[in-house]
């Protein structure tokens, strides 16, 4: 079984003015010579792992374990812009409205959804199965705990909060944008060390055809809402269906299922999240098609 430098149980926090890129993968509080000391690679081999090559057709960055991470990103700078907008609404002396509360109690509890599924999948399924060839870094494992207890603390916050006056409501609000900020340092933190230390440790030890194996049963306990989630931060209809066929969809189950999910979850969820950064209700798009096949 592989090993990986016990340096990674503690990784070193560099502060950094602006991040790094290292073959897509943004550093922030890690740099590369300390990645490399932990997986005991050289700059050429971790290179050679992370681009495309005989064993995965596709470049680290665009792996599925790197582009959930990118939708829980996306969705905490998104849930960041509608907190901050609604505090500053509540200070200016304007209410809480119905349709706020509405907005953050759907928002909140859909990414609470997302998070924990996620961290569920890699301690249940994704994690047990990496072990039976390398060592998986046990900080990987152990932040989730207090990911969690801020996720939680996250949730609680917003499910409470109820329309009105500004007086009743700017401390919880204030408090909650104050938890999700603290959520978001620590969890970006934590999906780095797993991209620049797990990620290529997966590449170096397996083959895209041997991932495919958990890659699946994931994907098998996804509701087509939680790929629209996955798929979320993609700008192309073209990303959206090359990430799913790299995790096996067939076409026809993109086309008839997966993409109606996806333009769903644009006009509810990302809808909403558009609303609270706005300040204000966005009408929705007029209906084309049926959705009866996203759920």
């Amino acid at each position: 079984m592989a090993e990986v430098a016990a340096s990674s149980v503690v990784l070193t926090e560099v502060p950094v003015q602006k991040p790094t890129f290292v073959q897509g993968i943004e550093l922030n509080t890690l740099t590369l010579d300390v990645a490399l000391k932990t997986l005991n690679m050289n700059q050429a081999e971790f290179d050679a792992v992370m681009t495309a090559n005989a064993n995965w057709a596709w470049p680290g960055s665009l792996d599925g374990w790197k582009l959930s991470h990118d939708a829980i990103r996306f969705d905490m700078d998104n849930l960041a812009a509608g907190f901050s907008k609604t505090k500053e609404m509540l200070a200016s002396g304007k209410p809480l409205a119905g349709w706020q509360v509405t907005a953050i109690h759907a928002v909140t509890k859909h990414f609470y959804h997302e998070v924990r599924m996620h961290h569920d999948h890699e301690e249940d399924i994704f994690f047990p199965y990496l072990e039976k060839k390398v060592k998986v870094p046990p900080k990987m494992s152990s932040d989730h705990k207090s990911l969690v207890e801020l996720l939680d603390r996250v949730r609680d916050l917003a499910l409470s909060l109820k329309p009105g006056a500004p007086e009743a409501c700017l401390s919880t609000v204030e408090e909650l944008h104050s938890a999700l900020l603290q959520l978001r340092k620590d969890m970006k933190e934590h999906l780095e060390e797993e991209e620049i230390i797990g990620l290529p440790l997966m590449r170096k030890n397996f083959t895209s055809k041997e991932i495919l194996i958990p890659e699946k049963e994931l994907v098998a306990d996804l509701k087509p809402s939680d790929m629209a989630w996955f798929l979320r931060p993609m700008k192309t209809v073209e990303e959206k269906r090359q990430a799913m066929s790299r995790v096996g969809i067939p076409d026809l189950i993109q086309t008839l299922v997966m993409m109606p999910a996806v333009r769903k979850d644009e006009a509810g969820l990302v809808r909403m999240y558009r609303e609270l950064a706005a300040g204000e209700p966005i009408a929705p798009p007029a209906k084309k098609g049926f959705l009866c096949f996203a759920a």
